[in-house]
């Protein structure tokens, strides 16, 4: 795991490389090359996993020199790839070497055979062609920007931010989608001009730098309503191990971010039954009860697969402190809770494994939330709820967001314009409230164009639940709980692999009629029905928490006063966007429990502290402290 930068008809100096090299500490380094009169710069910084010699070092050249690449990632099946190319001489070992040459002989479009996590740049030097690539699941971050005849691409965005080719500036209508979904799907980020590279496309650039993506797995989805429960759980066991022995491929150590829930036990004991070593397992707590801690559930499960355990606690101002600062790594302004721990208990594997498994990706294509079953009653009771009348329902439950969410949703008969409401936390009419005046009237880009390509390959005969897995899988996971855990785990030199999105495996999920994977009121029934071979009941059975935390509790103390502290700031990104007495009223709406706007104001905060500690004009010191912080 490793990060790449890259840059065309613009400087790529060690100083910027520097930026990313929390990626890879172990070896950094780039070449100038040329591609048809363009100045070629690519940088790479190593995390050295797999071949922990230089021989595994990039960027890479071809033994003929016409290709070079740079490569961020793990191909787990690189060892059957090479076996396609008997006729070449390899140098090493490294999953580097092999798709190099394996691109060379196949061509671009052959980043489909990668079951892998990846995001890349091949220079093919004698056709004066560039190619950017990402993953099939988009679980490693590729960014670029585009003015004229030059390009900028990295890992990260802090490289293409602080380049003088990129004139900074904030795209207001990326500003509108975040405060509906709380990230910012791809290709848009709140960046103006800069674009993330989306998931399973590749993108090709001539030596005039006009550009074509192509999406590489198209793949339609087709659901089998023909397979038995019997024999869809004996097949999901099945391509789980098989994921698990893929991923365990590594030449360093291999540890579990171990949570108390299901997802994260599966991985620990499957993971520990394919290891000759005792795992090291991890685990962050909250320094509180019931549902703000599962270091008991994790502990239990650690006991029970016989790991080598380790957790810590988290207490709310580190929590507070952590999350201000994690804007630095996550780059973007995502709104989630789970930033803060996911950055404790990465400094704590840090001190003990370089690569790292986590059970993330598996509740998107097998209906693990509870807003799935929402989206159930939706699709069979939809005509009477939207006989409920709206405003009613405010005025009983005024604290039940989303129950208010969902009726709103219902009353949506196009199934994509549903969805749009389902992710929306500022509807238009909140927004419409929040901007300035000026603001408000632009006429932003409809939200559901972002949906609409990746639901043309579902199964339009499927159940609308299942289409919604289609799409989370596709657009919330990659854009960001992926983006957030690659960004947390990087900062600190972690690999953290996602066995649940292992290609095979989710192919065959997506597959699947609803009812093996919302069955009632159960939740990811077939792979609890898996699990149940070499798990316990207490640990199959326990309710889901995730890692939640009291932000609701805190907005009616202590981080109502925080927030409004940090708007009424003479530079704060709030006053110069927003009504800042809207936010104030629903500060004190929330205070006195008349409305439950916790995850609108979250969402706020979440902004200011982005805009201070990543988008801010004094760079350079946040630099400076983000390192003084990380080392402490």
């Amino acid at each position: 795991m490793c990060g790449i930068a890259g840059a065309i008809n613009a400087e790529l100096t060690k100083e910027s490389l520097n930026l990313i090299k929390h990626r890879g500490p172990d070896f950094q380094y780039f070449v100038v090359e040329n591609m048809g009169g363009n100045s070629v710069y690519l940088g790479h910084t190593r995390l050295s996993i797999l071949d922990l010699s230089p021989t595994g070092n990039q960027p890479m050249k071809s033994s003929c020199g016409q290709y070079t690449l740079i490569f961020n990632g793990e191909i787990y099946n690189h060892l059957e790839l090479r076996k396609k190319l008997t006729s070449v001489d390899f140098k090493g070992t490294s999953d580097t070497e092999t798709i190099l040459y394996y691109l060379m002989k196949f061509g671009i479009d052959s980043v489909r055979d990668f079951n892998g996590i990846f995001a890349l740049a091949l220079l093919d030097k004698k056709e004066e062609k560039m190619y950017l690539a990402r993953d099939m699941f988009g679980v490693k971050p590729l960014y670029y920007y585009q003015k004229g005849k030059t390009l900028l691409f990295a890992s990260e965005l802090k490289i293409i931010k602080e380049n003088p080719a990129y004139e900074k500036a904030i795209d207001l209508d990326a500003l509108n989608t975040f405060l509906a979904f709380r990230y910012n799907p791809a290709p848009k980020t709140i960046f103006k001009g800069i674009k993330k590279l989306e998931a399973a496309s590749y993108l090709v650039l001539d030596n005039n730098l006009n550009s074509t993506q192509i999406d590489f797995w198209p793949r339609k989805q087709k659901i089998n309503h023909n397979i038995s429960e019997a024999e869809a759980v004996d097949q999901y066991s099945f391509l789980f191990e098989q994921a698990i022995k893929r991923q365990a491929l590594s030449d360093v150590p291999i540890g579990v971010l171990l949570s108390g829930g299901l997802d994260s036990a599966m991985v620990a004991h499957m993971l520990a039954k394919h290891t000759d070593k005792q795992l090291k397992t991890f685990t962050v707590g909250f320094q509180g009860k019931g549902n703000f801690n599962e270091l008991d559930d994790a502990r239990e499960t650690a006991k029970f697969i016989k790991s080598d355990h380790y957790d810590i606690f988290m207490n709310i101002e580190q929590f507070l402190e952590t999350f201000s600062m994690s804007y630095y790594h996550t780059e973007e302004p995502i709104a989630a809770a789970t930033i803060p721990p996911l950055y404790h208990v990465s400094k704590l594997a840090h001190e003990h494994v370089k690569v790292v498994m986590s059970g993330q990706g598996a509740d998107e294509p097998m209906a693990g939330y509870k807003r799935y079953r929402g989206e159930k009653i939706i699709g069979d009771y939809g005509k009477i709820l939207n006989m409920l009348p709206l405003n009613a329902i405010q005025k009983l439950f005024p604290a039940n967001i989303a129950l208010e969410r969902g009726i709103y949703s219902s009353r949506f008969k196009n199934e994509v314009d549903r969805f749009v409401a389902i992710f929306s936390l500022f509807t238009p009419e909140l927004k419409q409230k929040l901007f300035k005046p000026e603001i408000a009237t632009i006429a932003f880009s409809e939200q559901r164009e972002l949906f609409d390509k990746i639901l043309a390959n579902s199964d339009p005969k499927a159940n609308s639940l299942n289409r919604l897995l289609y799409l989370d899988t596709r657009s919330l996971l990659p854009d960001s709980l992926l983006l957030f855990n690659d960004k947390i785990t990087m900062a600190h030199s972690i690999e953290n692999r996602v066995p649940f999105l292992d290609m095979d495996l989710v192919a065959f999920i997506e597959s699947l009629p609803v009812k093996y994977k919302l069955n009632g009121k159960i939740t990811k029934y077939v792979q609890r029905k898996a699990a149940a071979k070499f798990l316990p009941g207490n640990i199959i059975n326990r309710k889901k928490k995730a890692f939640e935390t009291p932000i609701g509790i805190w907005f009616k103390q202590e981080l109502g006063n925080t927030l409004i502290e940090l708007i009424e700031k003479p530079n704060s990104l709030s006053r110069e966007y927003f009504n800042l007495a809207f936010i104030k009223n629903m500060i004190d709406l929330h205070k006195n429990k008349k409305r439950d706007y916790e995850k609108h104001l979250f969402i706020l905060l979440s902004l200011e502290y982005w805009y201070q500690n990543f988008y801010s004009e004094n760079f350079s010191d946040v630099v400076l402290e983000n390192a003084n912080y990380i080392s402490r």
